[in-house]
Formats: C-alpha cells, structure tokens, sequence
C-alpha cells in the first residue's frame, strides 16, 4: 500500500507538469506460416484485406520480417515464393509499429516473408489520445508508475453505447509484468474517469473483467448535485503505481481533481483501489514494449478517450480535452520518447475524435475525422 509521504513525494513531481498542461493550450490477428519454399521469401504467409475510404493499415513487426502490402493484381503477378515481390503498394523489412494508408481504398494482400508473427489491425475507429508503443530504438520502457494529466473544458455527446446513459470513458491503460521464481506472467491494467448519464467516477479493472474498485459516489443536497455529477472544465490526473512487497505485489489505482466546473481542490492523490497479487517476494513493474502481451496486442501504455465501458463507441458533438502521457524514470517524470495519437489495447473506441501532438507525449483532442499518426521522434 502507498503511504501519506508517498502521496506528498507524487503531489511535488507533478505539479509542474500539470500547471502546463492546464495552462497550456476491424479486422485483427496474428499471421501464421503457409508456405515453405527456398529463396527470400522461404518461409511466407498472407491474409487478404479490405479498406474503405479513409482507413489505414496498424502493423507490429518483429525482427526478420519481411512485409509487403500488395494490390490484388501485384499478388496474382507475384504467384507466391520463394522470390519477393517485385511490384508492390507498400513495404518494410525493418522491425517496429507502422500506420500504413492505401494508395486507395479496396482489396489488398499483406504478405509477411521470414518471422510471420505479426499483429495487424485494420483502424477504422479506435480509442484516441496518446499511447506509447516502445521506448528510443524499439528498446522497452519499465517504471513502477505511470500518469496521465487531464484537463477537459468541453465534451457534448452527441452519441454512445455500451452503457444505458450517454458517456465516455478517459482511460489510463497499462500492462504490468509480475516475476516470481523462474516464472513470469502479466496482467493488463486500466484506471479510467468514467462518465456515464452525467455521472462521473474513477474505476479500475484488470484482465479485461476483472473490477478492482471505484470512487463512485453520488451525493444531491436540496435538489442540488453536490458530489458526482460530470461538468467542465474538469481537470486532474489518472495514477498507476506497482509496489513489490515481501507479502506480494500491490498494484495501486489512484487519481487527482484539481477542477470540476467552477470548483478547484487542492491538489491529493486518491488512491482509491488496491489490487493485491499474493506471491510472496515477486517483483512487478509496468512494461512499455513492442512485444505481443497476452491479449495479442503490442505492450503499450495508452492515455485515451473511448466509450464509457463494454467495448463500446463515443461520438462527441462537441471536445476540447488536453492529455499528457508521463513515466517515472527513477528521479522524475518524463514524457514517453516516441507515442501514437491512438490506443489498441482497450476495447472502447471513439468515432470523429482528433488528436493533435502538441509535445512528445501529449495532445489535445478536437471534434475531427480519427487520425492515426505517430508523435515525435524518439530524440
């Protein structure tokens, strides 16, 4: 468990940060081998695809991967290994996360040649905001807490599923690595500010379904919501923090509200759901990486905006939002190195959301068509 100076050591390493964000401005799976031949393209696999206009193509590519995106006549042209294509819309043989655009809408072959153990997802609509896949050169990221600074002055649904009242959920995803003996497994982790029927609360969940715990509380005086009630601006910070134990590994849920309509607070970290791992004398920490975790998907730590729950969609009518991703790096906090505008480790998604890079690891969110790019550089 987190302790009071704990709290106060967080509160001072993220105020600056926070003072600038505020005040500052469906088709997916992995490929298998089909085809074992001799030449470049020994070892082959392909899956057809189909885009509409506007959608583009999320790869993760391990190392002695060979990829190419071709048109339907570049395939009937190639004829299969064991040479590669010669003619083709797209290609890459070096490992990493791509966001590949048709030339133009229709049917495509993804062609893997050498390690086909990719992961591929067609982005139609996905949760947006800011997500870190990888740390400087594909190298992975570990710290034992991550943040998420958040600072909403507009949001009007326009439209939602996945819970009976109109919402949408800003979500704080990540995964965590817990190491015992000579074993190792890992858990996917989420604190999310939920709003939900003009309600808001904070919520933690692990493994997809598992409910950790929630802040959620609804309090009227006179006819008059006091506590619990969602309005803007609201501002604040999601927290995850991973504390090894002799007893085992606690995983910690927190969250800060510095604002809520024409309300401020002090600033406090709530830590407001613990989730306990019993191993005694396991490690843990949350891992940032481009290898496949157990759900299939790239390792990453995302800072979204999606439905409110149950995989389902969002659809603002009107956002403004600003949110920073930062690590903690043993001495302070830092903005991941490289992050995309987008998350695809949650089943939630938000349609006609833009995420606009205004920093290495943060973004501001607008009413526009879904972009899927990436931020930074990694310098």
């Amino acid at each position: 468990m987190t302790n009071p100076s704990f709290n106060q050591f967080m509160l001072s390493l993220i105020r600056n940060a926070t003072a600038y964000i505020i005040n500052g401005t469906s088709a997916a799976g992995e490929q298998s081998i089909i085809h074992s031949l001799q030449g470049p393209c020994s070892s082959w696999g392909s899956v057809n695809l189909t885009f509409s206009n506007g959608e583009s193509l999320f790869l993760d590519v391990p190392n002695d991967s060979s990829i190419y995106l071709l048109t339907s006549d570049e395939f009937s042209q190639w004829g299969g290994g064991p040479n590669a294509p010669s003619n083709y819309a797209w290609f890459s043989s070096l490992p990493g996360i791509y966001v590949v655009t048709p030339p133009s809408p229709g049917n495509y072959d993804l062609v893997v040649c050498g390690n086909t153990d990719i992961a591929y997802r067609i982005l139609n609509y996905t949760a947006m905001g800011v997500a870190a896949y990888y740390g400087t050169g594909l190298g992975n990221i570990t710290t034992n807490t991550v943040l998420g600074i958040f600072n909403i002055t507009e949001a009007s649904i326009e439209n939602s599923t996945g819970m009976p009242g109109m919402g949408f959920s800003l979500q704080l995803n990540a995964y965590v690595v817990v190491k015992y003996g000579s074993g190792e497994f890992v858990h996917w982790v989420q604190d999310a500010l939920v709003v939900s029927g003009g309600e808001y609360w904070f919520q933690g969940e692990a493994d997809v379904t598992n409910y950790i715990g929630s802040s959620q509380n609804l309090i009227y005086e006179g006819g008059r919501c006091v506590l619990g009630c969602f309005m803007t601006p609201m501002s604040g910070a999601l927290i995850i923090s991973v504390n090894s134990t002799g007893q085992g590994v606690v995983i910690n849920y927190g969250y800060i509200l510095l604002g809520l309509g024409n309300e401020t607070f002090k600033p406090a970290v709530h830590w407001f759901a613990h989730q306990v791992i019993p191993i005694p004398n396991a490690t843990a920490y949350i891992i940032t990486s481009p290898s496949l975790g157990p759900y299939g998907w790239p390792m990453d730590t995302e800072f979204v905006v999606g439905g409110p729950g149950n995989g389902g969609g969002v659809e603002f009518g009107a956002l403004n939002a600003y949110l920073a991703l930062y690590y903690w790096n043993g001495t302070s906090w830092s903005p991941y190195p490289i992050t995309y505008t987008f998350g695809v480790s949650t089943g939630e998604y938000a349609i006609n959301v833009y995420s606009m890079p205004i920093g290495t690891s943060s973004v501001e969110l607008v009413v526009g068509r879904n972009n899927y790019q990436v931020i930074g550089n990694g310098n």
